[in-house]
Order: structure tokens, then C-alpha cells, then sequence
């Protein structure tokens, strides 16, 4: 009987042909599954969103504060050093910040988790808690990841004492907000503050200089605005209208300067 066999040069032009379109495939599988993250986040901001409109609904039109405070924490009004351009206060490191309020809305650790941030237990902010910056006083079951943030610009407890000259730190409230489709309200963040400003849009993750502090998808960026609508925009969209502040002024000046953006979102 006869038998036969492929030839050695048969099996390596086999090889390359699966080498070749394995490298064809894997970019497409990868942009697939990346996709699929993408959409994840933003359907989670938008339960998010949804449970923001429904806080202000039972608390008079006020969205919840950033910061709370504490046993440990109490309000002194803006602390920023003179000359400072960011909102600062005494509840840096509260125990008590909006995402910890939110649970009633049906908000759990896994919406607050965004699929495509591998930085969710990062350490860092004010405690070096892994993972959102109030952890360091929770047991592990009800520790938060990091992932979404409000929008520091606008919702940081200390804007108004710091750049409106106001005597405490307070929520902001509904009726301040002219345009809500345009203001941004969550951001995905792989920061563990519970608020992201664009101060950071120049920052850079310590050991990945190619990455910046905002989670982004293909180049760009899941935005939520304050009328609970979310869409992806490059990140220095948001710098050519007031997105950031609606119509107060932007102290922080964290548009001003978009020529060394970090490399993810270009």
C-alpha cells in the first residue's frame, strides 16, 4: 500500500499560512472584545446617570457631594494654598464620598467597574487605598473599585469656596446648571479620587507613560453629561466648548495646554 506524507517544506508553508492569518485575526478579535468592554462602560455609566437624576429627585435638586464628611473629616471651606489653581478642603481622604451613596439606586461595585481599566485597585490618592481612596476603613466585601469619577471641574465640594469665594464647601445643585446635555458629569478614570478634573489631562500613569489618568477606548473617551446622556468623544473635544464649567469660569485652565497628550489619545 502506498502511503503518503507531507514533505517538510509542505508543513512549513502550512505554518506560515496560519502564522499569517493569525496575525490578521488576533487585531480583529482584540478590537471586537474591546468593543464589547467599551459598551459595558457605558452602559454602566449610564445606570449611573440615571441613579445621579434620581438622588436629585429625593434630595431637592441637589446632586449628592463628592466628599462627605466624616467622623474625621469635617467642612473648613476651601484650603488651597494662595495661588493654588485646584479646589482643595478638608475632606481629601473622606470615608464617605457620591459613589458611596448610591447603592439605593441600585449602583454595586460591578457597575462601578469598568471592563477595560486594569487600574481598578490601583493605590495612590490621599490614604494609598487600593482601589477608590475611602477603602482604607472598609472591610474587603464593601471596598470600592476605581473606574467612574464626577467631573472635579464642577462637582468637587470645594469649587464653590475656592473659585465662587463662598464660605463652605456644598453640592452643587440642579438649577445651577445651564446647559446639562453639554456639561460633563462622570468620567471613567483610573484615578482613586472620587472626582477627576481636567487638570490631569497632561498626567501620566507612573509606570505606563504612554497612559493617562482617563480610561479611554479606541482614542477616545465614554463621557457622561448632567442630562444623563453618555457618548464617546475624543478627549480634547471637551476643551472646545465649556463642557467642563457650563458657563462659571474654568480656574483650573487644564484646556489650555493639549500638545503632550498622553499617547492613548491621539
Amino acid at each position: 500500500m502506498k502511503r503518503f506524507a507531507f514533505t517538510l517544506i509542505e508543513l512549513l508553508v502550512v505554518i506560515a499560512l496560519i502564522s499569517i492569518l493569525a496575525g490578521l485575526l488576533l487585531p480583529v478579535i482584540y478590537s471586537a472584545r474591546e468593543s464589547g468592554r467599551a459598551s459595558a462602560c457605558l452602559s454602566n455609566e449610564k445606570q449611573i446617570a440615571l441613579a445621579l437624576i434620581q438622588y436629585t429627585s429625593d434630595y431637592d435638586e441637589t446632586f449628592p457631594m463628592n466628599r462627605f464628611a466624616d467622623d474625621l473629616h469635617q467642612d473648613t471651606g476651601c484650603t488651597a494654598a494662595s495661588g493654588s489653581t485646584l479646589p482643595q478642603d478638608a475632606l481629601q481622604g473622606s470615608t464617605v464620598n457620591w459613589k458611596r451613596v448610591l447603592p439605593p439606586y441600585g449602583i454595586t461595585a460591578q457597575v462601578l467597574s469598568c471592563p477595560s481599566n486594569v487600574y481598578l485597585w490601583k493605590a495612590g490618592g490621599y490614604n494609598h487605598a487600593p482601589g477608590d481612596e475611602s477603602n482604607y476603613l472598609y472591610a474587603a466585601p464593601q471596598r470600592l473599585p476605581n473606574s467612574y469619577a464626577f467631573n472635579g471641574n464642577f462637582f468637587h465640594e470645594a469649587v464653590p469656596a475656592c473659585w465662587y469665594g463662598e464660605q463652605s464647601i456644598r453640592p452643587r445643585r440642579l438649577a445651577e446648571i445651564s446647559s446639562p446635555s453639554s456639561l460633563i458629569m462622570v468620567i471613567e478614570s483610573r484615578a482613586n479620587y472620587p472626582d477627576i478634573g481636567n487638570w490631569f489631562i497632561q498626567s501620566r500613569i507612573s509606570d505606563q507613560p504612554n497612559l493617562g489618568e482617563f480610561q479611554s477606548h479606541r482614542s477616545g473617551l465614554n463621557w457622561c453629561f448632567a442630562d444623563s446622556h453618555v457618548k464617546w468623544l475624543k478627549l480634547p473635544a471637551t476643551c472646545t466648548s465649556k463642557m467642563w464649567t457650563d458657563t462659571y469660569r474654568d480656574a483650573a485652565g487644564g484646556c489650555d495646554d493639549l500638545k503632550d497628550l498622553a499617547q492613548e489619545y491621539k
